[in-house]
């Protein structure tokens, strides 16, 4: 994947704040999708373009209408379930139990200061693969983050040369990576202090969102 197409997601320390969309084509698509009850005019809405949007605009969308509410925590509820019985991932349901969040402890992807998969993580990753056989199913965040040891511009392009390993695995593996957006976090949004060896070990993470998207929605 080149690095162009990396969103570095906390530019100034500021791109995960939450904003308003602006684009007319991404507020059409959220009306026409998830906001009325005639489900024949989704094939006239605009997908929006998810990487142009930052980690917590992408968690905005879609609104999941009351109809559809109940479905999707349950499709949610079940998948979680398979992915918390795999070793080292993490799972938290947030947004109100519809989104899964997947945290994943960099050590059991990459050894230190590497941005080469390491073997033993072919496993984990695999585990991921069932979420993108359909295509925008969910639309998946994929946010890699350090800790503060480095400066920040290598901690920048540590982040982005991992998140890129990751994608590039997802899609040479068979994954449908149309709807999964990376992100190079760098050592922003720390999970604890890094001031212990513990604390930075935590913040060294992947964390992916697995968002509901159209074909979801539409099953």
């Amino acid at each position: 994947m080149k690095k162009s197409n990396i969103i570095i997601a906390l530019l100034a320390g500021i791109s995960f704040t939450c904003m308003p969309l602006v684009a007319t084509a991404q507020s059409n698509w959220i009306e026409k999708l998830f906001g009325r009850k005639d489900t024949t005019q989704v094939a006239e809405a605009q997908h929006p373009n998810l990487s142009e949007l930052t980690v917590d605009e992408n968690l905005l969308i879609p609104e999941i209408g009351k109809r559809q509410k109940e479905k999707v925590c349950k499709l949610q509820a079940t998948e979680a379930k398979r992915l918390s019985a795999v070793e080292g991932i993490e799972i938290e349901l947030t947004r109100d139990d519809e989104v899964i969040h997947i945290t994943i402890a960099a050590s059991r992807l990459f050894a230190p200061n590497e941005t080469t998969l390491l073997d033993s993580s072919d496993a984990l990753l695999r585990s991921l693969l069932p979420c993108l056989r359909t295509p925008d199913y969910y639309h998946v965040l994929l946010v890699m983050h350090s800790d503060n040891t480095g400066n920040e511009s290598y901690n920048y392009a540590l982040t982005t040369d991992r998140v890129s390993a990751i994608y590039d695995w997802m899609e040479q593996n068979g994954g449908c990576v149309e709807y999964v957006v990376p992100y190079a976090a760098g050592s922003y949004e720390p999970k604890t202090s890094n001031n212990t060896i513990a604390g930075r070990a935590k913040n060294r993470r992947l964390e992916i969102y697995l968002i509901p998207a159209e074909a979801m929605l539409k099953k």
